[in-house]
């Protein structure tokens, strides 16, 4: 296997572990676990930044820096709309809520504004990967 399908390859099975997320959001959604959807929803978005990261050759963990370049390569250059910056940081709160906040709560009306970010955030970055892949 060659560099591009290596790196074709991994971009896929991002894109997959993204679905993943947000499959499992929307199947908690209707279980009504609010805080388990807004996790689910921000970890869709991550595993596409990275993906969209990797497309720049540029690999981080840490979910701030992962957030930050984003922010730095994709929506400073205007390729994504700045709405995109305050959503994933809307996203990264309430999934840190959801996750460790023992007297905070996400509510129905939160959860669902996370999973509709996280749909169109996803969307879109995958069809810039789409493209990217299609290009190399």
């Amino acid at each position: 296997m060659n560099k591009k399908e290596k790196l074709n390859k991994q971009l896929s099975l991002m894109i997959c572990k993204a679905h993943r997320s947000l499959e499992a959001a929307k199947v908690l959604f209707r279980e009504e676990d609010f805080g388990a959807v807004s996790s689910k929803s921000y970890y869709a978005v991550f595993h596409m930044l990275q993906a969209a990261l990797l497309t720049k050759g540029l690999s981080f963990s840490k979910h701030l820096t992962v957030i930050n370049a984003f922010s730095n390569q994709f929506i400073k250059s205007e390729i994504y709309p700045r709405e995109f910056s305050k959503e994933i940081k809307r996203l990264k709160k309430n999934r840190e809520v959801g996750d460790y906040e023992y007297l905070k709560a996400i509510q129905k009306e939160e959860a669902e504004e996370d999973l509709k970010s996280a749909e169109k955030i996803v969307s879109a970055i995958e069809l810039h990967i789409e493209n990217f892949m299609k290009r190399e």
